[in-house]
């Protein structure tokens, strides 16, 4: 079966990039035929574009020149992916491997260009496909595109809202509401969504399953994982992955380090030459760690996948509910900290060892039924569609 993969677009984020790779996957060892519609944001005139990088790149040459800032990089205003704020992505290699079709915007035909592409089922997810200010053309990825009368199987799996106030406007809510009746089946990645579905959409048939990075062992990512990128002599240390300011929380890293006797190793913001780690590099420093401090829903993910310690940092303005999520679906749910006053109440609790027996068992039950539902909404045996 040829399936379309409605999910965030491939830009600078791993966990985005893996999620996808991961589904596809799945989906492939299924048996199917996965392939990504890349949806983008609607296209401007190139005279435009031109003029825009080159203001950007003037602006860049001040700040980088004239007043020291190290966090602005410089590239070719030519380059399509010319990005001066900050490091372009490095791994494209990666990003060739994930199946997918040309990049679409807005002012393209996409229902045409779709039916073109003979699609016999839809999957939208995972990440926060729900959440408009991620996804600008929300209508899309509830598949407004399609024809009323297509009756081609339409799948959500581990979709995310990524809150659950605010995530879309009232001017769309109404028509994503309809739209979300025509789907064969729906699955979110955190509790809060199921509650979503049944209070805003009047949807009860929603079901909570992982997300696709967990459907697959750790075997599977230390595959991707180049020699030159694996830490072949043991050297005990904490990776510190976050995504944003610690502020009240800085010296968690140091304190934790200081319990743990061992040194910490920050790598949110190491570039090589103006590039972002390659996938293969981030994943490595997972799995090279022996400790991580993250603030990253896919961070926790694969500190557990690697069976390393660690703990989680709420980060408030992404979404803590993914994470709250995942911790209780593996039992984990003492690694989170809230606030600096948290953590130095609970610091023993939060570096004590991880019995990942116990989270194994808990994750292969989730595995079983992901996959279950996955399989059985596939093959349309889960529940018609709203008449």
């Amino acid at each position: 079966m040829k399936i379309g993969i409605l999910t965030q677009p491939l830009h600078r984020n791993y966990g985005g990039i893996l999620q996808n790779w991961a589904l596809q996957h799945v989906l492939l060892d299924m048996g199917h035929e996965p392939e990504m519609i890349f949806l983008c944001m609607g296209s401007r005139p190139k005279g435009t574009l031109l003029a825009i990088r080159c203001m950007s790149f003037a602006k860049c040459i001040v700040k980088k020149f004239l007043f020291g800032c190290k966090d602005v990089y410089l590239d070719s205003v030519f380059n399509p992916q010319y990005s001066p704020s900050g490091p372009r992505y490095a791994d494209a290699g990666f990003v060739r491997c994930i199946r997918k079709t040309k990049q679409l915007t807005v002012d393209m035909d996409i229902a045409k260009y779709v039916t073109k592409r003979g699609y016999d089922a839809f999957v939208v997810g995972s990440d926060q496909v729900w959440r408009e200010e991620y996804s600008p053309l929300i209508t899309h990825y509830f598949l407004g595109f399609l024809p009323e009368d297509d009756n081609r199987i339409r799948i959500a799996y581990a979709a995310s809202f990524g809150k659950t106030k605010g995530y879309i406007s009232k001017e769309y809510m109404p028509y994503c509401r309809k739209l979300l009746h025509r789907f064969n089946a729906v699955s979110v990645r955190e509790y809060e969504g199921v509650e979503v579905l049944q209070k805003d959409f009047d949807y009860e048939d929603g079901v909570k399953v992982l997300d696709p990075t967990l459907l697959l062992s750790a075997d599977e990512y230390r595959k991707l994982i180049k020699d030159k990128d694996r830490m072949h002599k043991s050297k005990s240390h904490i990776a510190v992955y976050l995504l944003d300011s610690l502020k009240d929380k800085d010296s968690i890293p140091a304190r934790v380090s200081s319990r743990l006797g061992i040194p910490f190793k920050m790598f949110s913001a190491e570039y090589q030459k103006g590039r972002m780690l390659t996938v293969s590099q981030w994943i490595a420093e997972f799995d090279n760690a022996s400790f991580v401090i993250t603030d990253s829903f896919h961070g926790c993910v694969f500190s557990i996948l690697f069976h390393r310690f660690f703990m989680v940092i709420a980060n408030v303005t992404r979404g803590v509910g993914r994470i709250v999520s995942l911790l209780r679906d593996c039992g984990l749910e003492n690694r989170i900290v809230f606030s600096f006053e948290d953590f130095e109440q609970r610091i023993d609790e939060l570096i004590s060892p991880i019995d990942y027996t116990q989270v194994e068992e808990l994750l292969k039950k989730k595995k079983t039924e992901s996959f279950q539902f996955l399989c059985k909404a596939i093959n349309n045996e889960l529940h018609d569609v709203d008449s």
